[in-house]
Order: structure tokens, then C-alpha cells, then sequence
């Protein structure tokens, strides 16, 4: 115990510290080499939530790091914010966590601008030739492809199996010598299948073609090798496996790629050097401005204001995820994975994920009422994502064995 005049003195003493010293003296103390599930490392849930697919919780670390961001802005006491620092470790620990280079890393507002910003890198659709993607894909990049195609792009779209599978055989046969793009989600969202990246960047590499890997429901989930996949370009947003929020995320673009793209916009952000040269600066005949590009993903795709506070929550999300290492909780979930597949199967519940995907989701083909269905998980306290003819469930690192029953009974 302390009293009121040692408190009082000890916080006058931390507030005179430097705020990034603040930051990393308030974070509460987590051992994140310690044995998953790490459910303290996390508020506490009413019920169980297996829904991280749809959008991953703030861990404790990650929403004080945010409050240390949201202090500074009220702007009521002396002291810098460290901006660039934590920025910048962002990006190279998201480079680690892909086994990428920090320079070819550079934040983006979503997976989507993502993709779209790397197709108008590439020029497309303003020369003709194919692009080849499945159904597996995040419905929501479905729209860009049938634009493309209203625009003369030769646009094929995979069907998947029965079971969920897109063969690489399937894209060997499509992928011809006038195709530019291909398009996948590493992880689906619809079903957790995951394909195997470096086989079907070998098949498009051969035939002249690039490809983009939306890795948003794998980045964080599962490992991800960029360099010895060969993949050309990666988006993910922050909110999902890589436990941050909206608004900010991840591309990645080979470092060999940069020469053969345009840029699809201009800004500040882009720039290695910038002088000004105009008012109020003595006149000149000269430029107004005189400026040199970054040669990184930087340099092409920089955005311009960034969301501090999410930046703030991925540094340490980041970490984390780092320090548990991928590896390790794609190994811990996959016995309560095999578990529900195990038990919903005779319930009835037939899985339409692959055994062997990897990933941190399962899905389910169900018969009934969405709506009622629905309303029995909500009684039951369980959250998942239910549609009209399928439902998701999302295993992270907070949940366990207690949650799997919690969710067969429920469903039983």
C-alpha cells in the first residue's frame, strides 16, 4: 500500500517523463511466452466469441497504447508523441511477420485500396489481357472484377468444389499467356481454405503473369512467407487477425516489381526530399517546388494522414503476435477446430472447410431458419457469423475447449 501523497508524487514524476517512455512504462504487464489460451490478455467476454474473423478484439496492451495516443491529443500537458518511431516499427515488424523488407511495406487504408491501388499501378484495365480469380475471394473484390470485365478485360472466375477447394490444376488450365493479374485470398473468409501460394505463384510466374494475395484472414493467423512464395503483392487491413481496428492496414510490394508500376496517385508521403520554393520564400524563376520519390513500396504507394490511434494498437499488436509466434497458435487451435468438425458433422452440420486448411476458420453448411439460428446462439451467449446457408466460426487465442462445447451444445 502507498498513500495518497506517494501516489500523487510518483505520477507527477511519471508525467515528467517523456511520453514515449510513459507508453512503454503504462502498458499492463502481459508474459506472452506463456501457455495459449491467453484469455487474460484480453477483456472479458460475456459468453464465448468466436467471431475474429469478422473483427478481432483489442487486446488490453493494444487499447492502452491507443489511450496513450488519445491523451496526447487533448494537448493539456508538455511532451511529444513519437509518430514516426511507432509508425515505423509497425512496418517492420508487419515485414517480419510476412518475411518481407520494411521498404516493402507501406500502410494502406483498407485490403481493398489495396488491391485496387495495385491494379491501377499495373495499368489495368487500360491494356487488354486476362485476369484470373475464384469465388473463394472476398466477395467484396467481386464488383472490381465484373467492372473490369464490363471494361474489356478477359475476367475468369474459378468455381469451387463441393467441399470448398480450389485445385491448382484449375488455375494451371486458366492461366494462359495473355494473362496480367491474378487475384486470390490467401485465407477464404467464406471457408477458411487456404491455397497454396508458392505453387500458384510458380504457375502465374511462368506465363508472365503477377500476383496479388489479399491476406487479411491469414496475416496474423497463419504464417505467411512472401519472399519464398514469390507472391508480387499482399494487402491485409488491420481489424482481423492482426488485432488492431478499421482504418489502417497493410500492402506489401516486391522490392523487383517497382519498375514495371505507375504510380496511382501523388502525395507528400512519397517523397525521400521536398524544398519549397514559393511564397513566402524569395521569388525565383525556378520551380515552385523541387522534389526526389522514396525507390520503396513507400515511394509508390504512400498514403496521405494515417490513423495514429490504430498505428498505436497495431505496434503492439504486432509485437505480440511476434513474440507468441504464428506457428505456435496456428498449433494450439487446431484440435478445438478438429473438435467442432468432429462434433457438428453427425448434429447434421456438414463442413464445408478442408481438414487440412490450417487456417483459423471453420465452416458449416446448415439447412435451417438464419434468423432462428441466430437467436438460439444469442440465448446460448455464443457468437459466430451465421448466413442464409452456412455458418463461420473463428478460433483465436483467447478461446478454447470450454467455448468448442459451449458451442456444440448450443447447436445441438
Amino acid at each position: 500500500m502507498i498513500t495518497r501523497r506517494e501516489w500523487l508524487v510518483g505520477s507527477a514524476a511519471a508525467a515528467a517523463l517523456p511520453l514515449s517512455l510513459q507508453l512503454a512504462s503504462a502498458r499492463e504487464p502481459f508474459n506472452a511466452s506463456s501457455p495459449l489460451p491467453h484469455k487474460g490478455a484480453f477483456f472479458p467476454f460475456e459468453g464465448t466469441y468466436f467471431n475474429s474473423a469478422s473483427q478481432h478484439p483489442m487486446s488490453r496492451a493494444a487499447r492502452q497504447a491507443a489511450d496513450h495516443y488519445l491523451d496526447f491529443k487533448k494537448f493539456s500537458a508538455p511532451g511529444s508523441y513519437p509518430f514516426a518511431e511507432i509508425r515505423d516499427r509497425a512496418r517492420s515488424n508487419y515485414a517480419k511477420l510476412i518475411n518481407a523488407e520494411p521498404d516493402e511495406i507501406c500502410f494502406v487504408q483498407s485490403t481493398t485500396v489495396g488491391e485496387n491501388l495495385v491494379l491501377q499501378a499495373l495499368g489495368i484495365p487500360g491494356r487488354p489481357g486476362r485476369i484470373v480469380t475464384d469465388e473463394l475471394h472476398f466477395i467484396g473484390s467481386m464488383p472490381t472484377y465484373l467492372e473490369l470485365a464490363k471494361r474489356g478485360m478477359d475476367v475468369v472466375t474459378l468455381r469451387a468444389s463441393e467441399d470448398g477447394v480450389i485445385d491448382l490444376e484449375q488455375y494451371e488450365q486458366a492461366i494462359n499467356d495473355d494473362t496480367l493479374f491474378v487475384a486470390v485470398s490467401l485465407v477464404s473468409m467464406l471457408n477458411g481454405f487456404q491455397h497454396d501460394l508458392k505453387g500458384l505463384c510458380e504457375i502465374a510466374h511462368a506465363k508472365g503473369a503477377l500476383v496479388f494475395a489479399d491476406t487479411v484472414q491469414a496475416a496474423g493467423a497463419v504464417p505467411i512467407d512472401a519472399r519464398d512464395s514469390g507472391v508480387d503483392f499482399t494487402s491485409a487491413a488491420g481489424y482481423k487477425w492482426l488485432m488492431g481496428d478499421m482504418g489502417l492496414g497493410f500492402l506489401s510490394v516486391r522490392r523487383d516489381r517497382l519498375d514495371s508500376l505507375q504510380r496511382p496517385w501523388w502525395g507528400s508521403g512519397q517523397l525521400a526530399s521536398r524544398e519549397h520554393r514559393g511564397f513566402p520564400n524569395p521569388g525565383g524563376d525556378g520551380a515552385v517546388s523541387e522534389y526526389e520519390y522514396l525507390d520503396s513500396a513507400l515511394g509508390y504507394f504512400a498514403m496521405g494522414t494515417q490513423s495514429n490511434m490504430v498505428a498505436a494498437a497495431l505496434d503492439v499488436s504486432l509485437e505480440y503476435l511476434l513474440e507468441v509466434g504464428v506457428e505456435q497458435i496456428q498449433a494450439y487451435r487446431q484440435p478445438i477446430i478438429d473438435h467442432l468438425q468432429d462434433e457438428l458433422q453427425p448434429l447434421g452440420y456438414a463442413p464445408i472447410t478442408p481438414r487440412d486448411a490450417g487456417s483459423s476458420i471453420v465452416s458449416f453448411r446448415h439447412n435451417g431458419d438464419p434468423g432462428e439460428l441466430r437467436n438460439r446462439l444469442q440465448a446460448a451467449g455464443v457468437t459466430i457469423t451465421v448466413s442464409d446457408h452456412y455458418f463461420r466460426v473463428a478460433v483465436s487465442v483467447f478461446n478454447d475447449m470450454d467455448d468448442a462445447e459451449r458451442l456444440v451444445s448450443a447447436l445441438a
